[in-house]
């Protein structure tokens, strides 16, 4: 009898890690733009907010990128995954 081992197909890290960096980069976008638009608060009265809503605005896009960079890790791993699992099913 030979025995054959299953690998189970699991999403790694890098696919919850990539969903995060989406998530909270569309949030502080979101939040960034309200903080800093006009119509919603008076920059004038609240510099501080509309300080917080700057920065949150530029942070997401490094948050979007890193996203960008974990998909591609998990693709990169899942690509050579199927590479060594043919090679030793030959």
């Amino acid at each position: 009898m030979s025995e054959e081992r299953v690998k189970h197909d699991v999403a790694g890290w890098e696919l919850l890690a990539a969903g995060v960096c989406f998530v909270v980069a569309v949030l502080s976008v979101a939040i960034g733009f309200v903080l800093t638009t006009r119509w919603l608060l008076n920059d004038q009265l609240h510099p501080l907010l509309h300080g917080v809503g700057l920065v949150l605005l530029v942070i997401g896009i490094p948050i979007m990128i890193l996203g960008g960079h974990f998909m591609d890790l998990g693709e990169r791993k899942h690509k050579h995954g199927d590479r060594r699992q043919a090679v030793i099913s030959r």
